[in-house]
């Protein structure tokens, strides 16, 4: 449990924008993921794996492919690319308190006791404008790989529309094309090149184990990467955002389930579980 929760961004967003950058120019690109608290359930993440793969598997993998493999493997790999990416940013409610609760029974030794909500949705696009007015404008460039054909087009659009270059972009239905991103950043020689990842399934966290598989790949091109999930949907305007009131409330997982249940019912419901977490690994545990 450690293992995941410490891993979690705890500062504020200003300080996580800062970081971004911070480990890019340490390192020459950066890793950035998204965790919700229906993930850590739905992928077992607390518990202890001993099972093997070979990382190399995932590098050109679909959504097909993963379907061969074991529950104890995807989460592994899961696992594995989370604690390797260089920020995991905390996302809706329950994550919020179930950290909260274990900050106030010493399950942790965090100097925050608490998390920002720093979502998708809002958050990446938040960082792109706060680069784009620290740097110059014409130095950023987006690749976008992931969701279907026509909803990526509407996300270039929306992308596009407010101001953001796009410099490449491909549907999850084929294996990233690396040899075009290579003539395309040839040509462009920007200085800033953000890949943008929507590859993912309710069952199978398709963008986290690939972006962690082929982390020499993005080394070797200086990217900053986000691992986005369903924000495509939310940026093509498939999904629409629920009122400020009900986000202001922290209510926005109930206007989800009651707008498109079909789509949300599974993490809201591996949400819920939130309630026999905060029973089995923060007041039994270690007792």
């Amino acid at each position: 449990m450690n293992s995941v929760l410490s891993k979690l961004f705890i500062w504020s967003k200003r300080e996580a924008f800062e970081n971004i950058m911070h480990a890019y120019h340490r390192k020459g690109y950066a890793i950035v993921h998204y965790l919700y608290f229906a993930n850590i359930t739905g992928k077992k993440l607390f518990d202890n794996y001993t099972v093997s793969f070979e990382k190399e598997q995932f590098k050109e993998a679909l959504k097909d492919d993963y379907k061969i493999l074991s529950k104890a493997v995807i989460s592994t790999a899961y696992k594995q690319a989370l604690l390797d990416g260089d920020l995991v940013l905390p996302d809706w409610i329950a994550l919020q308190i179930f950290y909260r609760m274990a900050w106030k029974l010493k399950k942790l030794t965090t100097k925050r006791p608490r998390l920002e909500n720093l979502n998708g949705t809002d958050f990446t696009i938040e960082f792109l404008d706060w680069l784009y007015a620290s740097a110059n404008p014409d130095s950023v460039q987006l690749v976008l790989y992931g969701t279907y054909p026509g909803i990526l087009e509407k996300t270039k659009s929306f992308l596009t529309e407010k101001g953001y270059y796009i410099a490449y972009s491909q549907d999850w239905y084929t294996n990233f094309d690396w040899d075009q991103l290579d003539e395309i950043m040839k040509k462009n020689k920007r200085k800033h090149t953000i890949l943008i990842i929507a590859r993912t399934t309710p069952e199978y966290p398709i963008q986290e184990i690939w972006s962690w598989s082929n982390k020499e790949k993005i080394k070797q091109r200086k990217l900053i990467v986000f691992t986005q999930w369903g924000t495509f949907d939310f940026w093509a305007g498939i999904q629409k955002r629920a009122p400020r009131l009900w986000r202001t409330y922290k209510l926005e997982w109930l206007w989800r389930l009651i707008t498109n249940p079909k789509r949300n019912y599974k993490k809201v419901l591996d949400s819920i579980l939130i309630i026999k977490y905060i029973f089995s690994y923060l007041l039994l545990k270690n007792k």
